[in-house]
C-alpha cells in the first residue's frame, strides 16, 4: 500500500497528472482532505496527518501537538508558498521533519496584484464600481501616481519586483529592510530609509516583511501617528503587521486615506473584522495575491518536487531558514 502524501494546497490538483507516475513509483499516493474551508485547523490534521510521509500545506496549523502525533512517519512539510509561521520549525527539528516553501514561485503575481491595490485604492476604483453598479454616475477624484514616495518595507523578491513596476508609473521609490540590498537599490532607483524616516515621506506604504515577533505591528497606532496625513496603506505581506484596530481609527480620522488589504491577523476574518473590511476606503481581498494561475501550477511543482526529492534520502532544495 502506497504511503499518503496530504495535499491541503488544492494547486496539487493542476499538475497531480504529470506527477503520478513518477509518485506511484516511488511508492506515494496523494489525498485530498474533504473540507470546504481553505486551511485546516489543528483538531482536523490530528485526525488527517498520522500515517502520512509529507504533507503540501497551505497555511494550516501544523501545531508541535500536530507534528509530534504525526511523527516519525512524516518526513516532510512542503508549504506550498513562501510563508510558513503556521507551522512550528522548532518542534519539525525536534522530530526531524524537514519545513519547505516554494520561494520565487510567486513574486511575479504578488507584485502585480499590490500595484493593482495600489490603483484602487488610490483612484477609488471599488468605490466608483459600486456607485456605478447601482446608477449613480459620479466621478470621484483620486491621485496621480508620477511624483508620489512608494515606501517599501521589505525588499525581498516580492518587493524587489513591486519597486520595478512601480518605477514605470513615476513614484519616488524609498525603502525599509532590516538587512538593505545596496546593490539592488543602487540600480534599481531605490533609496534605503530608516523606517522613522520612511513613514514621514512616504504617499504611499505597501509591506513585504515576513511575519516575526519585531515586526508584529510594524503598523501601530504610534507609526501610523508618523506617516504623512492621508497615507495609503497597502498590504500583501502578512496581517500581523498591522494593527487593525489602530489602522480603522486612522481611517476614521484620515490620518490613513485608505487601504488594500489582501491578508488580515485572523483568516478568514471573524465579526471583530467586520466594520474594517466595511470600510468604504479599504479594498479587501481573500489573501490572493499568489494566486495566479502560473504561479499557482509553478508552486505545485516545487512542492511535489521536494516530496519527491525527500522520498528519495536527498536534502530538500528549499528548506525554511532555521532548517538549512
Amino acid at each position: 500500500m502506497p504511503d499518503r502524501v496530504l495535499a491541503t494546497a488544492r494547486n496539487v490538483a493542476m499538475v497531480l497528472e504529470e506527477f503520478k507516475p513518477r509518485l506511484e513509483s516511488a511508492g506515494l499516493e496523494v489525498v485530498f482532505p474533504e473540507t470546504s474551508t481553505p486551511t485546516l485547523s489543528e483538531e482536523e490534521l490530528l485526525r488527517l496527518l498520522p500515517g502520512c510521509f509529507a504533507a503540501v500545506a497551505m497555511p494550516d496549523a501544523y501545531t508541535a501537538r500536530v507534528i509530534a502525533a504525526a511523527a516519525p512517519a512524516l518526513k516532510l512539510i512542503a508549504r506550498s508558498g513562501v510563508g510558513y509561521d503556521s507551522i512550528d520549525v522548532e518542534a519539525a527539528k525536534r522530530y526531524g521533519v524537514w519545513v519547505t516553501t516554494t520561494v520565487g514561485s510567486n513574486h511575479d503575481a504578488v507584485a502585480d496584484f499590490t500595484l493593482g491595490l495600489i490603483i484602487n485604492v488610490t483612484r477609488h476604483l471599488p468605490r466608483i464600481n459600486e456607485l456605478t453598479r447601482a446608477g449613480r454616475w459620479q466621478r470621484l477624484a483620486g491621485i496621480e501616481l508620477r511624483g508620489k514616495t512608494l515606501g517599501i518595507i521589505g525588499t525581498g523578491r516580492v518587493g524587489r519586483e513591486v519597486a520595478a513596476r512601480a518605477a514605470a508609473f513615476g513614484l519616488r521609490l524609498v525603502a525599509y529592510d532590516l538587512y538593505p540590498n545596496h546593490d539592488w537599490a543602487a540600480s534599481a532607483g531605490v533609496t534605503y530609509l530608516s523606517l522613522e524616516e520612511l513613514l514621514s515621506q512616504a504617499d504611499i506604504i505597501t509591506l513585504h516583511a515576513p511575519a516575526t515577533p519585531q515586526t508584529r505591528h510594524l503598523l501601530s497606532r504610534e507609526t501610523l501617528a508618523r506617516c504623512k496625513r492621508g497615507v495609503y496603506v497597502v498590504n500583501t505581506a502578512r496581517g500581523e503587521l498591522i494593527d487593525e484596530a489602530a489602522l480603522l481609527e486612522a481611517l476614521g480620522s484620515g490620518q490613513v486615506a485608505g487601504a488594500g488589504l489582501d491578508v488580515f491577523a485572523q483568516e478568514p476574518p471573524g465579526e471583530a473584522q467586520r466594520a474594517l473590511i466595511q470600510h468604504e476606503r479599504v479594498f479587501a481581498t481573500s489573501h490572493c495575491a499568489g494566486a495566479a494561475v502560473e504561479a499557482q501550477r509553478r508552486s505545485a511543482e516545487m512542492a511535489l518536487e521536494e516530496v519527491l526529492r525527500v522520498r528519495r534520502g536527498e536534502r530538500p532544495r528549499f528548506p525554511v531558514p532555521e532548517l538549512a
